[in-house]
């Protein structure tokens, strides 16, 4: 559980930041979306498999590793932003994209990256180093 907390105050406090020097909300909701992703996949998938939300629960289901496995690697997330990226590109360059657009787009990618490696850096610096967290 401590760890669902550090990540909410990670969330929070990087969404009021964002906030406060984009004026705009939607970019701190992309940062937020980015940094909780990956336990959402693996504890969230996985928690709706079993009807429950104990982690230690979760974490014993044949589901939860693979899953795990698939959204803690920072790969996935770095060729998933790059298709996105190569479709507003292509879209963009057959006009059926403007640039203001385009430029929205990629800045979502970058703050949804942003918030993807905070959270796969904190998981494995602190939450699974630390007996205590």
């Amino acid at each position: 559980m401590a760890g669902l907390t550090t990540h909410l105050i990670v969330s929070v406090v990087g969404f009021v930041i964002i906030y406060i020097f984009f004026k705009n909300w939607k970019y701190g909701l992309v940062f937020v979306l980015g940094h909780l992703i990956p336990d959402i996949i693996s504890f969230g998938i996985t928690g709706i498999r079993q009807h429950s939300s104990n982690p230690g629960i979760i974490m014993t289901n044949s589901w939860f590793t693979p899953l795990a496995a698939f959204s803690h690697n920072p790969f996935n997330w770095i060729i998933l932003a790059t298709v996105v990226w190569v479709v507003a590109l292509l879209m963009y360059s057959f006009k059926k994209l403007s640039k203001e657009k385009f430029a929205n787009t990629i800045l979502f990618v970058i703050l949804f990256l942003i918030g993807t490696t905070i959270h796969l850096i904190i998981d494995k610096m602190i939450i699974e180093t630390n007996y205590w967290i």
